[in-house]
């Protein structure tokens, strides 16, 4: 909820101030999938906002089953990260129940290889920062613009994989 802070272009001596009411706890989680048909190249971005929620390894199955492959069809190979909510139970359940998921996971602490992590440093750094907002469905809102967003800028999409030094 505290808003991420960085230098602005406020008129000299007139520092601006961000009033936020942020409550330790409260917090908004996004998750997110970026996805590049193999024949066309196109990117299409899947994504959930769960505002004052943690997501979990329960939480990441259900988007997975729920969003990403309810709207992907054929196979799907899924990389992701080491953290913790991409392993646990209820990953594995779903890994036995979906034969078309290929889970492939990247080295620890390479963000450079994750192109999600793009997504996630453009939608802090560059599109909320600053944003001090006044309670969790202010800041669910922002976010879920941010994704709406991005979900149509076809453009950034591709410049989110153009930036990771995987070759595509």
């Amino acid at each position: 909820m505290a808003p991420l802070i960085r230098s602005s272009l406020a008129p000299a001596g007139h520092t601006p101030l961000l009033r936020h009411q942020a409550k330790h706890r409260q917090k908004v989680s996004l998750a997110a999938a970026l996805c590049r048909s193999p024949q066309r190249g196109h990117v299409r971005m899947l994504y959930e906002v769960f505002p004052d929620a943690y997501v979990n390894d329960l939480l990441y199955a259900d988007f997975l089953r729920q969003t990403l492959l309810a709207q992907v069809r054929g196979p799907v190979i899924l990389i992701h990260d080491g953290a913790a909510l991409h392993r646990g139970e209820w990953m594995e359940d779903l890994l036995d129940d979906v034969n078309r998921l290929e889970v492939h996971e990247l080295p620890p602490y390479a963000p450079e290889l994750n192109v999600v992590e793009q997504l996630w440093n453009w939608t802090k750094d560059k599109k909320l920062v600053n944003f001090a907002s006044e309670d969790v469905n202010q800041l669910a809102s922002a976010a879920l613009h941010v994704m709406e967003s991005a979900a149509r800028d076809q453009y950034r999409l591709q410049k989110f994989y153009d930036a990771c030094s995987l070759p595509w």
